[in-house]
């Protein structure tokens, strides 16, 4: 996120757009398994099926995002050029561990048999 900012051009607004949903998101996650709320909450909600879409989808656009981050600044020189082949390159790590993740829940999701 830092890499990227401030947007300077148009495939930087994607880019950042992807990294903050999914930071968000990722911490919203982070509290419902460290405060419980998945057992405390008495719903038919399938958590394991809720947090595979959403970090498959997270998979997605974290591909997507860090192509066009490095597309779009593979062939510019000047300001914010390092940072921001730092920050596309930097999505490819992310997009590597949400796709790990999604494997994962996948296999969980599975074995689960529901």
């Amino acid at each position: 996120m830092a890499c990227a900012s401030p947007a300077l051009i148009g495939g930087t607004h994607f880019f950042l757009f992807a990294v903050v949903t999914f930071f968000i998101a990722t911490l919203l996650w982070t509290f419902v398994y460290l405060l419980g709320i998945r057992e405390v909450l008495n719903l038919p909600i399938n958590w394991i099926l809720t947090e595979l879409i959403n970090t498959a989808i997270a998979t997605l656009l974290y591909f997507i995002a860090f192509i066009v981050q490095l597309a779009s600044w593979s062939n510019l020189y000047g300001r914010g050029r390092g940072s921001n082949i730092a920050a596309g390159v930097f999505g490819l790590f992310n997009f590597l561990a949400y796709a790990a993740g999604t494997y994962f829940l996948y296999v969980e999701h599975r074995s689960a048999g529901v």
